[in-house]
């Protein structure tokens, strides 16, 4: 029996399959059995009728299985920046726990134990960088829109708070604004419930953008809200393979100088 990406041939005989694409991803003989002792060409013809026809699925199959690849890789890469910011926001909290404890042994006696911690944690920092680095390369293939508006780590710090990039391109840019705020956000909700004033938080993650938090606070929900809607757009664009939208930062920027001026 032979595979074929349209169907298995035996004795002669073809059984056309019912699914092309997966029969064209599992099109694979022995090396027994090669070369095949007929054209698969000739027989495609048979089962598509024309050579025309043939050449016409076969395209739309192949463009077909190479999408799934594409979008299989994206998720995959989606999964393991994801898991690096988890990573780097462990690493970041264990490196600054260390150096507060390498403060107080300081303070009791200078010792060789210091010293060693001292470059462990300098060997940490490096590793933090590394991790940085990793994100940067990953973010900037899986989502260059977002990393255009805001930067590969804040980008990859909301893709990790949403879950994925396909469900932060399908959240509103209200909801953008202010993820890693839950907390506040649904605190301020519970006292609003029981007849207390509270204040909502205006921006979440976000906050870390340079373009945000040097504004006055007076002006940040601004940012904040023009920031998300761009940020709303980023994410659709790349979660659907869309191509590198440059005005969608450069707005931003506008946005940023024209508040500066005010």
């Amino acid at each position: 029996m032979y595979k074929t990406w349209f169907g298995e041939v035996e004795n002669g005989k073809i059984k056309v399959s019912d699914d092309f694409a997966k029969s064209f991803k599992n099109a694979w003989n022995e090396l027994n059995v090669l070369p095949l002792p007929f054209s698969i060409l000739e027989l495609g013809k048979e089962v598509f009728k024309s050579e025309k026809e043939y050449y016409k699925v076969l395209r739309k199959v192949a463009i077909q299985v190479a999408e799934e690849k594409v979008n299989f890789e994206i998720k995959r890469e989606d999964r393991y920046a994801v898991i690096l910011v988890k990573a780097l926001d462990e690493l970041i909290n264990t490196i600054n726990l260390l150096e507060e404890k390498c403060e107080d042994i300081e303070e009791i006696k200078e010792s060789e134990i210091t010293v060693e911690l001292k470059n462990k944690i300098k060997e940490l920092r490096g590793l933090r960088v590394e991790i940085e680095r990793e994100i940067e390369d990953v973010l900037a293939k899986i989502a260059p829109n977002l990393c255009e508006v805001v930067n590969p780590i804040i980008a990859a710090r909301l893709v990790e708070k949403a879950g994925s990039l396909e469900r932060l391109a399908f959240l509103p840019a209200s909801k953008i604004q202010v993820i890693g705020a839950e907390k506040s956000l649904y605190k301020a909700f519970s006292r609003m419930r029981k007849g207390k004033k509270a204040k909502t938080p205006k921006h979440g993650v976000i906050f870390q953008h340079p373009f945000i938090k040097t504004l006055p606070k007076s002006k940040r929900g601004k940012m904040a809200r023009f920031m998300a809607a761009k940020i709303a757009i980023a994410a659709r664009i790349d979660h659907f393979k869309g191509e590198l939208n440059e005005e969608l930062a450069e707005s931003v920027r506008k946005r940023y100088e024209e508040l500066v001026r005010r």
